[in-house]
Parts: C-alpha cells; structure tokens; sequence
C-alpha cells in the first residue's frame, strides 16, 4: 500500500492489475497503480509518509514504487507522468530520501520540495514553488538544478534549459489547476459579538430573617420569634405601637 484517496472530484479510475475501477476518497492505492484523470476531473493522494500528489485534469499517472523503512519515513520513491500536470509536496526525510518524477523526455528528482512538473508530447517542464529540484535530460544525461522560484523544461532529444524566473501569476494559474480535488474547508465566520443586555440574569433569590423591633426575628406569617414581646398578642397598631 502505497496511500489513500484525500481529494476527487469527476470521475477518476485506476488501472489495478488489468481491471480498471472508479475511485472513491479514503480508498487505498497501491504500487504499480495507473491512475487516469479526466478533462474536468482532479485527484489528490496522501502518500504514506505523508507527500501530497495533487494532479490536474486531463493527467495520467502510474506508482512505480514506494519504499520505506520500518519508522514509515521514505526511503525512496517513483511515479512516471504519462501526460497532463502533477503537483508534488514532498515530505521532509530524516535521511537522503529521493522522490523521482519519469517522463519520456527526463527526470525529476526532489527530497523535501513544493512544485510542478509538466509533461506533453517531447517536452517536460518544471517549476519549484519551494526547494530545489534537479531535471536531468534522459536523452544527453545533462542535469541542472531547478531552485526555488524558477523553472526549466526539458525536450525531446536536448539538454535542461538553464532556470528561468517564474511569476506569481504562472504559479498561481499552475495551483489552479491541480488544487480542487478537495473538499474545501467551511469559510472563516469570526464569533457574533456579545449584545449588551441592560438585564443581566441574577443570581438565586436567598431571603434572610428581618429583626423584629423588640428582640427576635419576624415570622412571614406575623408571628414573632424567639424573645419577641407578646408574641402570641396583636400588635397595637398607629404611631408608637413600638418601643422607641
């Protein structure tokens, strides 16, 4: 098992040993799986030790191999790009650990490194957002290293072109086309403030005895308490009924 389904959108198949089936997100891949990804169709996967394999309509992409040891950290890593757009975010490793891109036309090799690699009929081009890369041609066996914020493509039958600048406009149109296949996550709402509220909930009622004039408490029903004088008599009502 080479990782799992993290992002589809359309429909998208892979090719498992000779039978082709639909795919579905959280399903297991595999080495030597083929995936094909259709015009208005986008897939990502979630390698085991954890790159992301963002790929773009109109894509096709086999697992050559995926090897690491027994912590689950990559030892090394292949897939071929038989067409289309791939984004590739390369986990870091503990140790040299390579992560290889075929096309027909050349290689791509990473470690820990964000970019795009695209491949058509004699031609293949890549371009780091972040890290380095180092392209080598499979027809003259030239390399160059890719750094980060630049590109170079490769044709059929020639060496790497030296790095170019690449724009943020060209890395945003390349995110565009590989990112998607994901559900997107619920927009930021920042919490409602609290609303003033001139009648802030109190607290329980706790009734407390009232001192009766005269010593002791004042029943609720009338009665004097303990000490109270003539507490079992009416009290006599009109000014100075109490004690001054």
């Amino acid at each position: 098992m080479a990782g799992s389904v993290v992002g589809l959108s359309g429909q998208v198949t892979v090719d498992r040993g000779g039978q082709r089936y639909g795919l579905r997100v959280g399903e297991q891949i595999y080495t030597e799986d083929s995936f094909l990804v259709p015009a208005g169709a986008k897939l990502k996967l979630r390698m085991n030790e954890g790159s992301i394999l963002a790929l773009a309509p109109d894509t096709s992409l086999s697992i050559d191999y995926y090897m690491l040891d027994t912590s689950g950290r990559r030892q090394s890593a292949g897939v071929s790009l038989g067409g289309g757009l791939l984004r590739a975010v390369t986990a870091p490793a503990s140790q040299p650990a390579s992560f290889e891109v075929n096309t027909a036309v050349g290689t791509s090799g990473a470690r820990s490194t964000d970019w795009f690699i695209e491949a058509g009929p004699g031609f293949a081009q890549t371009s780091v957002l972040y890290g380095s890369v180092a392209v080598t041609s499979r027809s003259t066996g030239r390399s160059v290293l890719v750094p980060q914020g630049t590109a170079s493509r490769v044709d059929a039958g020639r060496d790497p072109t030296p790095p170019r600048p690449v724009s943020p406009a060209e890395f945003a149109a390349l995110t565009d086309r590989t990112e998607g296949g994901a559900v997107p996550p619920a927009p930021y709402a920042p919490p409602p403030a609290p609303t003033y509220n001139p009648y802030p909930p109190r607290g329980p009622v706790i009734q407390v005895p009232i001192p009766f004039p005269g010593g002791g408490d004042r029943h609720q029903d009338g009665r004097g308490g303990r000490g109270d004088r003539g507490g079992d008599r009416r009290e006599p009502g009109g000014r100075g009924s109490y004690p001054q």
